[in-house]
């Protein structure tokens, strides 16, 4: 059923960008359905998870040539709903070799202050790790350093996400296997245009080994080993000071300085289902204040060269 629904959920959502695209209103019965859709995960499938805890290890147990490692951070105000995320991560059709989820460690008072949902959830396969605090971006920091030929996987705090995520990130990246492979892309326009003008990946656009497509790596994004510049990606000083709540933009430029393309699942698949609640903590709202964003990319282009 939980699958099911997501691919009603991407169907119509594909309808629904289909309209805007055409310049039609989206119908009432098509945004009641994907209402329900997104009710559905948060209200009928939480209470399943909750009153039902599965037992089933979330990790794969078969060696690879390389691990496939899924990582993602969270901060005080979603932690007690984070459990909902790192569920949806064990339970994938293609399991990976590790989920990490990674908190900074001035922020809680180790594993004791952390909720029993989400502590549950080691017996399984989820690891938790504590670091310092930056921000978003720890969602890649550590990962990559730790695991460099290694595939790793960045996802967000606040999704449910599709079962098949892992298993569809896997596919591409076998076709495309020097690419960053992502689930969802905007396009740049052009390099030195700001975010604020980048706009969204059209219903029958294909981006395939593409210089100027950026990945929302929350939303499920595999890169594989060395694809960022090295010599400048793992710089704490220089995060913190130039983009310090746009891990993407950071990760788009590194990428673009190796020379690393992307390419992104094709029919087009849209953002997932959010947990309720999340959305005015999200870096995509927090970023929309006063074109953060811009200022940020803006801070990149001026410190770093890039390719036009």
């Amino acid at each position: 059923m939980y699958s099911l629904v997501y691919r009603l959920f991407f169907c119509l959502k594909r309808k629904e960008k289909k309209r805007r695209e055409a310049g039609k209103e989206t119908s009432k019965l098509l945004s009641f359905l994907i209402g329900y859709a997104e009710w559905f995960y948060n209200i009928p499938v939480r209470r399943w998870y909750e009153k039902h805890p599965s037992k089933k290890y979330g990790l794969n147990r078969k060696p690879r040539e390389q691990k496939v490692i899924v990582s993602f951070t969270s901060y005080p105000k979603r932690i007690k709903d984070v459990w909902l995320v790192a569920e949806t991560l064990l339970r994938q059709s293609v399991k990976p070799d590790e989920v990490i989820l990674w908190l900074a460690d001035s922020q809680f008072d180790g594993l004791q202050s952390l909720p029993p949902r989400l502590l549950a959830l080691q017996e399984r396969g989820l690891t938790i790790r504590f670091c310092d605090d930056l921000r978003s971006h720890k969602k890649y920091y550590y990962a990559m350093q730790e695991y460099p030929e290694d595939l790793i996987i960045l996802v967000d705090d606040d999704t449910f996400y599709s079962r098949d995520m892992v298993k569809k990130l896997l596919e591409l990246h076998r076709r495309h296997p020097e690419d960053i492979v992502c689930m969802t892309p905007a396009v740049i326009t052009h390099v030195e245009d700001m975010p604020s003008k980048w706009r969204p990946r059209g219903y029958r656009e294909r981006l395939e080994h593409s210089y100027l497509a950026q990945p929302y790596s929350g939303q499920g994004t595999l890169f594989p080993p060395h694809s960022l510049d090295e010599k400048y990606a793992y710089d704490k000083e220089k995060i913190m000071e130039l983009c310090p709540h746009a891990d993407d933009l950071w990760l788009k430029l590194m990428s673009m300085r190796k020379g690393v393309m992307v390419t992104a699942i094709y029919p087009y698949r849209s953002i997932p289902v959010t947990i309720y609640g999340t959305g005015e903590s999200s870096l995509w709202y927090i970023n929309g204040q006063g074109n953060q964003n811009d200022v940020q990319w803006q801070n990149l282009l001026d410190h770093y060269e890039v390719e036009a």
